[in-house]
């Protein structure tokens, strides 16, 4: 029987101790995620003998490293993405206030969460591969105008296992159960005025968090990394947006600073990236062709002292609490 992708599935838990199976007591709620695609997987190298012989041939083959990495694409949904986003930003505390819809308020931080079990399942030919170790390397949520917005994942993990029985069936998993956000429910904000405003007529754009997690973290005497810490976080993105004046291209020139929002708004539940520092890039505007112009324009973040970090989101849905991982 051929595996099939209407078949599948993909589940997660957080880890006690990073890259270490999870043991009964400390496995905490299981997460389905419905997703797009999935590649995120194991490979492994091979070395050849550089020596030469009459024969002309190569006499000496060997295993390399074993890597596991790779992405996993879904929707951006206003509920279920909680916890990995705070695996992306960091162990800080999350402020939950309210009494439904609850607002959680995640910071970037320096200290990192230990790590994640990751199951991908064939079901329908009972083959489970489970990664272990796995840390959020980046986030890119792609902004359309008409759709669903879709958010990528790319994942850097340590140990792949395959099973022949599902290894994250203790409890139901919980899957998100909410449509995702639209592009008639996104929007940007700016402070270049002084205080937060809407921009308007905005085509489209991208956002990007990268952890710059290290890939070479091996040592002698194991083919598995045996480090995967997190490097310097980068918070960029850009968007397009109908060129009516100069404002912001102004500003881009001119070098000033101020904030970026991204904000996604069913009405009921939202997610907020805001930005407090950025640097602004972009290109002038071009004439391509007789239709309307836009202006293209990027950002950057930095570490903004008096809000002592370079991003906050703000997540008001019905989600009582954001998972801790398990202590």
């Amino acid at each position: 029987m051929r595996a099939s992708g209407a078949k599948t599935s993909i589940k997660f838990a957080q880890e006690k101790v990073w890259k270490t199976a999870i043991e009964p007591g400390d496995l905490g709620t299981i997460f389905g995620m419905n997703v797009r695609s999935c590649n995120l997987g194991g490979s492994k190298n091979q070395f050849q003998s550089e020596t030469i012989n009459q024969f002309r041939a190569v006499v000496g083959l060997g295993d390399g490293n074993k890597a596991v990495e790779g992405s996993i694409v879904t929707d951006f949904l206003p509920e279920g993405l909680e916890v990995l986003l705070r695996h992306l930003l960091g162990k800080g505390t999350v402020v939950t206030t309210g009494s439904g819809p609850y607002t959680h308020l995640l910071e970037g931080e320096a200290d990192t969460m230990q790590g994640l079990m990751i199951q991908k399942a064939f079901t329908n030919i009972d083959e489970y591969f489970v990664y272990r170790g796995c840390r959020i390397n980046s986030m890119a949520i792609n902004v359309v105008q008409e759709g669903f917005h879709d958010v990528t994942w790319d994942i850097i993990g340590t140990t792949e296992a395959i099973e022949s029985a599902d290894q994250l069936d203790a409890t139901p998993a919980v899957y998100p159960t909410k449509s995702g956000f639209t592009g008639y429910q996104a929007k940007v904000q700016t402070d270049i005025s002084g205080s937060w405003a809407d921009l308007g007529n905005v085509v489209s754009g991208n956002l990007n968090i990268t952890n710059n997690v290290e890939t070479d973290g091996y040592v002698l005497g194991s083919d598995e990394r045996a480090a995967a810490e997190h490097g310097t976080r980068e918070c960029t993105g850009g968007f397009a947006m109908f060129f009516e004046d100069t404002t912001l291209y102004q500003a881009f020139l001119a070098g000033t600073e101020c904030g970026i929002r991204w904000v996604f708004d069913n009405g009921t539940e939202s997610i907020t990236f805001e930005f407090p520092k950025v640097k602004m890039g972009g290109d002038s505007p071009a004439i391509e062709s007789a239709a309307g112009v836009n202006l293209n324009l990027t950002f950057q973040a930095r570490l903004d002292s008096v809000a002592g970090t370079d991003v906050k989101v703000t997540i008001v849905n019905s989600v009582t609490e954001v998972e801790e991982e398990p202590a």
